[in-house]
């Protein structure tokens, strides 16, 4: 089995939020997950992000799309 991780982090510098960001209606980070399951060599994928409250809507939003997710230290 295959598994692709995303790193998804909402704690960015230059451009805090963008992985949740709106680009005509979609969330960029849905772009991102979208693109990698057309893969025809990945099983299964995961977005990967911290344990920190800001990501806690990376997890409210995988959660609604039932996109598999896993939290661990940053």
């Amino acid at each position: 089995m295959i598994v692709a991780i995303i790193q998804a982090r909402m704690g960015s510098t230059r451009l805090p939020g963008k992985v949740l960001m709106d680009l005509n209606g979609i969330p960029m980070l849905q772009y991102q997950v979208d693109r990698v399951v057309k893969s025809k060599l990945i099983d299964q994928v995961v977005v990967a992000t911290s344990t920190l409250p800001q990501d806690d809507e990376i997890v409210i939003f995988c959660k609604k799309t039932n996109i598999a997710f896993f939290r661990g230290s940053e």
